[in-house]
Order: structure tokens, then sequence, then C-alpha cells
């Protein structure tokens, strides 16, 4: 049953923050931007196995007027610079800037719904379309309820990490298809069922 879950496994969909690197909050300076432990090597497995990788993040931030696209380049920067240590890479990177309830940094009388903020599926569509797969060949993995939901939404398995959020957001009414510790062990896991 799982080997048939991931049979056409070819691409890894990571969220950012919770799971890639520490989240002590909105990640506003490079500085804050802090690698979870051994998440740039779990990348690497992937990249190493063959499987295309994407980052598909929400980062209201910019709505709440706390982040400009320069400051979030050098983020974007660092990271990059973190992966490549360890032989690492992404093949892309898919972000939501938009909040419902705020814009340029004011808060606005009625929410504004967007279709890319998860658990909007928008950010997965366009990575697929753009990169040539679709859902059946993906696997998501996320800490966040917003996370797993757009998964299902989008007709893709998910799994949830314990760190971050670790599905304690309350954002949506959603649950993983698999829990595993962290970036790492999920990635082991993905190898395991797919050897």
């Amino acid at each position: 049953m799982l080997k048939n879950s991931f049979k056409k496994l070819r691409v890894v969909l990571l969220d950012r923050d919770g799971v890639i690197n520490q989240e002590p909050g909105p990640v506003l300076t490079p500085e804050q931007f802090v690698m979870i432990p051994k998440s740039a090597e779990a990348v690497a497995k992937i990249n190493d196995q063959g499987w295309q990788c994407f980052v598909i993040t929400n980062q209201a931030a910019f709505a709440r007027g706390y982040l400009e696209d320069s400051v979030f380049e050098k983020i974007t920067e660092k990271m990059q610079r973190e992966l490549g240590k360890s032989g690492a890479h992404f093949d892309g990177q898919y972000y939501c800037p938009h909040h419902p309830d705020w814009e340029n940094g004011k808060q606005l009388k009625s929410p504004n719904y967007c279709l890319c903020r998860k658990p909007g599926t928008l950010l997965l569509e366009q990575a697929a379309a753009e990169h040539g797969f679709v859902a059946e060949e993906t696997i998501f993995i996320g800490d966040s309820t917003s996370d797993f939901a757009a998964a299902s939404s989008w007709g893709t398995h998910s799994i949830g990490v314990r760190t971050g959020h670790a599905g304690r957001d309350r954002k949506a009414d959603a649950e993983p298809d698999y829990w595993q510790d962290d970036l790492w062990s999920a990635v082991e896991f993905l190898l395991t069922a797919t050897s």
C-alpha cells in the first residue's frame, strides 16, 4: 500500500518556515533565518534521488508591511548558501505575499482572500504547470494544517513534521497522511517507501 502511494514520486514540495528553518515567528531578516539541523542534508538526499524540490511558502509579512522584496531576496540567498554547504539546492521557490486581513501594512475592513495563500492551491498548480509535473507525482512536507489542507485539496499526499507548528496552528481542519519528526526523517521515510 505504502509503495503504491509513492511509486510515481518525482517531486517533493516543502513548506519553508518550520520545515527547513526554525520558526520563532515571521522571519524578517537574514539573521533570523536559522536552518533546522539536518534539513540541508535532507534536501541533498532529495537532490541525490533525482527528485525535483520546490519551496511553497506563505509570507504574510509582506502584506503586514514587515517585509520587502529586497530583504526577502537576502533571506533566500542565505537559505541557498546554507543549502550549498551540504551540496543541496531547490529547483524553485513559490511564495504568497498576501494575508486576507492585511494589505500594504494596513488592516482591511473586510477580508480579501487570494487563491495562492495555502490552503489555496494556486502555488502548487503554478509550480506544476511551469515544471511539468502533476499531483500524483508529488509529496508535500509541511508543519501546518494549511499545508496539509493544500496538499489534500490538490490531490497529493502530505507528511507532517513535528518541527515548527507541528500541526497545532488550527488554521485548517486537516491532518497529514503521515507524521515524521523532522525533514530528515521525512526524507528517510520516503527513501524507504520508494526503495
